[in-house]
């Protein structure tokens, strides 16, 4: 998630990330630094089925950075443990990490998972998480298909 005034430099190494990974990527976009946009996006994005919904940017602590509270309330179930190990990898190499306030869980059979807006950030959660998270992707969609 972005203002717009700024190649969005995160998104894409998760993109390229994702691709490498083999994981097909059907939606992706740019939003303002509004909680009510950023949760109307990612309320849309669950509503279509999707498998994972991966946002970056807005986790930090400065007053535009409102992600977490855009995302936490429409979150079905919280999976804090992916977060824990996110800061703590990225901890290891960068001491800031301590400072981000990600959240990921589920939207109905969606996970959803904010990254940092740092390319560097967003990269060590990536290698923290994945491909881990690809798991409880193919776990959600076996039980979708079989209604569980």
């Amino acid at each position: 998630m972005a203002n717009g005034k700024k190649e969005d430099k995160a998104g894409a190494a998760i993109l390229e990330r994702l691709l490498k990974l083999g994981v097909s990527v059907s939606e992706s976009g740019v939003v303002a630094d509004e909680p009510s946009m950023i949760t109307e996006k990612v309320k849309t994005w669950a509503a279509l089925g999707l498998d994972l919904i991966l946002t970056t940017g807005g986790t930090g602590l400065s007053p535009r950075d409102r992600t977490p509270e855009a995302i936490a309330p429409i979150l079905d179930r919280v999976v804090p443990g992916m977060m824990e190990a996110a800061r703590s990898y990225g901890q290891e190499r960068m001491p800031w990490a301590m400072m981000s306030r990600r959240v990921a869980g589920m939207i109905g059979r969606t996970l959803a998972i904010t990254l940092p807006g740092s390319t560097r950030g967003a990269q060590e959660s990536m290698d923290a998480l994945f491909p881990f998270v690809l798991h409880v992707v193919k776990v959600q969609e076996h039980a979708f298909r079989h209604g569980k």
